[in-house]
């Protein structure tokens, strides 16, 4: 077996014994810089595939209101991951007291935050890959998302844990921004329209 592979069965050997704690940052910075890369081109192009097959008819509106303003678009998008924590969090609070603790429960609420953080990549990768598709001439959201998500596997394989993570979380913060933006002033804009 490869020195990638022990470190992956290693790390999800320590997550799947001791609950939410073994499943930190920690954990996975041991993974190897070439297993994380791959992970995250994987995982990138899986979930920002999910929302070009659901969502594929709305990406250019997402890109337009996302590339409106960049820097707006990147405190959105880390209000959407906020929210995303704060609801995640709020559950297991909640749940922690009906069910005590259980490994259960902490493989449940990791794995749903998994989840509705990976799916938000998606969403902001997809944008952002078709943002940069279209800037090179290219209309096809599924060249952005594997260029993007290429990308980041790159900056997964050459940084730091911690940098690498900040770089994924600000490209997918921009393009989940502009959509998160639109949402919440929904209301107002309608308003403005009668």
């Amino acid at each position: 077996m490869s020195a990638a592979a022990v470190g992956v069965v290693d790390a999800v050997g320590r997550a799947g014994t001791s609950g939410l704690q073994a499943v930190a940052p920690t954990a996975v910075a041991d993974i190897p810089p070439a297993v994380r890369a791959a992970a995250a081109f994987f995982l990138t192009v899986l979930f920002g595939g999910a929302v070009i097959y659901r969502y594929g008819g709305r990406v250019d509106e997402y890109v337009e209101a996302s590339t409106s303003n960049p820097l707006v678009s990147v405190l959105y998008g880390l209000m959407a991951y906020g929210m995303v924590v704060f609801f995640v969090g709020y559950a297991y609070s909640q749940l922690a007291t009906l069910l005590a603790g259980t490994a259960i429960l902490a493989t449940a609420v990791t794995a749903a935050f998994g989840v509705l953080v990976l799916s938000l990549g998606g969403l902001g990768f997809v944008v952002v890959g078709t943002w940069v598709a279209g800037v090179a001439g290219v209309r096809d959201p599924w060249l952005g998302l594997v260029g993007v998500g290429g990308a980041s596997a790159l900056v997964w394989y050459l940084l730091p844990f911690a940098v690498a993570g900040l770089v994924w979380l600000a490209i997918a913060a921009v393009g989940v921004g502009g959509p998160t933006r639109r949402w919440i002033h929904a209301d107002r804009t309608q308003a403005d329209r009668h």
